[in-house]
């Protein structure tokens, strides 16, 4: 078989809460419903640099809540495509894991896309590298995240990745942790 011969692009993986979106501790205040949404100006001059140096956006999210009943699909998926919306659309693909270990189903306890696991990291960079006929090399990428579970699945897959506060705030370069 030959392999592709699709262009090598950068892929940066960024972590939706707190990164990208405002957590209630950001806010100061509990939210007041799922369109109560703030993004960082910061991460969307972050995207667009990113974006305008020819790279790809993944965005990640658990949302664990789903599993538990807290929520449902339906408003999970509309808080994210929110979120992309007032991220400027720079989104490329936006994935999520609606699991949770204490869920009392098993199919909705164990999966392989909750973080630590890699299966988030890479549907989403599979769906991108389909839709855009383009290869995301693990030396290209950068995985940003405030989360230790997404920290530890950066540092399990050998993947550059950074603070995201110190992203938002530096926009440095990736290097590790």
């Amino acid at each position: 078989m030959t392999p592709p011969s699709w262009p090598a692009v950068p892929m940066l993986f960024v972590e939706v809460e707190g990164v990208l979106r405002k957590t209630p501790e950001d806010l100061g205040r509990p939210y007041r419903g799922p369109f109560d949404i703030e993004v960082f100006p910061d991460a969307v001059e972050r995207l667009r640099l990113w974006k305008g140096a020819g790279g790809r956006v993944v965005a990640f999210s658990q949302q664990g809540g789903v599993a538990l009943g807290e929520t449902d699909e339906q408003t999970a998926m509309r808080t994210l495509w929110t979120v992309r919306e007032r991220a400027a659309n720079l989104l490329d693909h936006v994935v999520h894991c609606p699991h949770h270990p204490d869920a009392p189903m098993p199919d909705h306890a164990r999966c392989w896309c909750r973080l630590p696991r890699p299966g988030l990291l890479i549907a989403g960079q599979h769906e991108v590298s389909l839709r855009q006929q383009e290869r995301y090399p693990l030396w290209m990428a950068l995985l940003v995240a405030r989360s230790p579970e997404a920290l530890q699945a950066a540092a399990d897959l050998d993947l550059d990745h950074l603070d995201g506060d110190t992203w938002r705030r530096d926009g440095g370069l990736g290097g590790g942790s």
